[in-house]
């Protein structure tokens, strides 16, 4: 949707599917985790998530994202996530340990400066808040310099009803 309308990031550009960001790790060899993702997503249910802003995290940061509503289910996934890569958790950036976390779906990813207010309207304009959806998934994803890719994903198990 932003494509049209003339906005490019790596997101966009490797055709990255939606995603919301539970932590980021710089230099982390993907089999330390794998296993434990895997088994993760065996012991965890798919859960409901609203999305009900467009937001940045400031001009210079050139993203633009969807902001969900806190939901237990959301907090609860972030901690145990943390909890359970233990090993690796300090490895992790700063911004996205329990307590500093703020949960986003990036929309773009490396805009210029200049772009973002442009890219913010369009958001506004194209996107009908709020959004329902789930949480069905859990993954791996590598960011290079103009591109991201998953690694791996596993599902998550059915919600009860």
């Amino acid at each position: 949707m932003l494509r049209t309308r003339g906005f490019s990031s790596p997101l966009l550009r490797s055709g990255g599917k939606p995603h919301l960001t539970l932590a980021i790790w710089e230099d982390l060899d993907p089999d330390l985790i794998l296993d434990d993702l895997r088994d993760f997503a065996k012991t965890h249910r798919a859960f409901p998530v609203t999305f009900s802003t467009v937001a940045t995290f400031g001009r210079e940061s050139g993203t633009v994202f969807l902001g969900p509503v806190f939901t237990p289910s959301l907090l609860i996934v972030h901690e145990q996530l943390y909890r359970i890569f233990g090993a690796v958790k300090d490895l992790s950036a700063g911004l996205y340990r329990p307590g500093s976390w703020v949960p986003h779906c990036s929309l773009t990813i490396g805009l210029p400066p200049e772009s973002m207010p442009d890219a913010i309207l369009a958001c506004l304009e194209l996107v009908e808040l709020p959004i329902r959806g789930w949480i069905s998934e859990i993954g791996l994803l590598t960011f290079e310099e103009d591109s991201v890719h998953s690694v791996r994903s596993y599902r998550l198990e059915e919600a009860e009803d």
